[in-house]
C-alpha cells in the first residue's frame, strides 16, 4: 500500500486522502493537524502518524481552515478520542457546528446541479459521498480564535483570514518553515473539471465568490516559498505568482 504521507517542509507533511488533503506538522515530538479530511479518514491519519515514529497520543490540537465536511472530517473524533482541542475562526464557529445556515452539504446541492453532465464532477460528487462527505460528525465543543496571533499549538501558525469560501475561512502561515495552508481559499484542483494550477474554488462552492477573489490580495502578499492547498498538489514559488494565476484562471 503507497504512504499517505510527503513531507513538503522541515516539519510539514501532506497527507493526502483521494481528492482532499491534510497536513501535520511537527514540533518537539508534537503534532498539530490542519485541517481533518473526509469522516473516514482515520485510518490515513493512524498510518501517517505512524511513520512519523508517533503515536495518536502526539496529536495535540487541530485546526479547521474551514467547516465543510471535506475538511471537518475526523476533527470530532480526534477531539473526544485524543483530547485534542479543535479551532477554528470565530466566524466559522457555527458552520463547524453544524448550527450555521447553509452548514449542511445539501445547501451546496442546487449550486452544482448544473455541473453535473460533467463526468469529472459527477465523480467529485460520488468520490465525495462515498467518504462520508453526506454525513459529516460535527465538532461539539470548538475553541474559537480571531485575530492574526500565532496560535499556542505546536508549529504557532499564523491565521490569516481568507474568507470567501466560507465566511470564516482561513488561511495558515508558518513563516520559519516557508509554508502556507491555503484551504480552498486558493487550491491547485479545481475539483469539478480537474483542471490544475493555482485557482479559486468553482463558484458553486463558494458562499461569496467576490470575496473569495478578494482575499488572494490577502495571500498574495504572504512571503513563503511554498503552497499547500486544500485539493491538489503543492505549488513552489512566489505566493504573488500563484495569485496571478489564479486571476487568469479565474476570468
Amino acid at each position: 500500500m503507497d504512504s499517505p504521507l510527503e513531507q513538503v517542509a522541515d516539519g510539514v507533511h501532506r497527507c493526502a486522502d483521494g481528492l482532499v488533503n491534510f497536513y501535520l506538522v511537527e514540533e518537539d515530538g508534537q503534532l498539530t493537524v490542519i485541517d481533518a479530511g473526509w469522516r473516514r479518514s482515520w485510518s490515513h491519519l493512524q498510518r501517517a502518524v505512524g511513520e512519523l515514529k508517533r503515536t495518536l497520543a502526539d496529536v495535540q490540537a487541530v485546526l479547521l481552515s474551514h467547516g465543510h465536511p471535506d475538511h471537518l472530517g475526523i476533527a470530532e473524533k480526534m477531539r473526544t478520542a485524543l483530547g485534542a482541542p479543535v479551532h477554528a475562526h470565530r466566524d466559522e464557529v457555527k458552520r463547524a457546528q453544524g448550527k450555521a445556515d447553509g452548514a449542511s452539504p445539501f445547501a451546496l446541492v442546487p449550486a452544482l446541479l448544473p455541473h453535473l453532465w460533467q463526468p469529472s464532477a459527477l465523480a467529485f460528487v460520488l468520490h465525495a459521498t462515498g467518504r462520508g462527505f453526506m454525513t459529516p460528525k460535527w465538532v461539539s465543543e470548538v475553541v474559537a480564535f480571531d485575530g492574526d496571533a500565532p496560535l499556542d499549538v505546536p508549529g504557532r501558525p499564523r491565521p490569516l483570514a481568507a474568507p470567501g469560501h466560507t465566511e470564516g475561512h482561513t488561511a495558515y502561515v508558518l513563516a520559519d518553515r516557508g509554508v502556507v495552508f491555503t484551504g480552498d481559499a486558493l487550491a491547485t484542483l479545481d475539483v469539478l473539471t480537474r483542471e490544475r494550477g493555482p485557482r479559486l474554488m468553482p463558484k458553486a462552492l463558494n458562499v461569496d465568490h467576490a470575496q473569495a477573489r478578494g482575499s488572494l490580495q490577502t495571500l498574495e502578499s504572504v512571503e513563503v516559498e511554498t503552497l499547500l492547498p486544500g485539493h491538489g498538489q503543492p505549488w513552489h514559488g512566489r505566493m504573488a505568482d500563484a495569485v496571478e494565476q489564479a486571476r487568469r484562471a479565474d476570468q
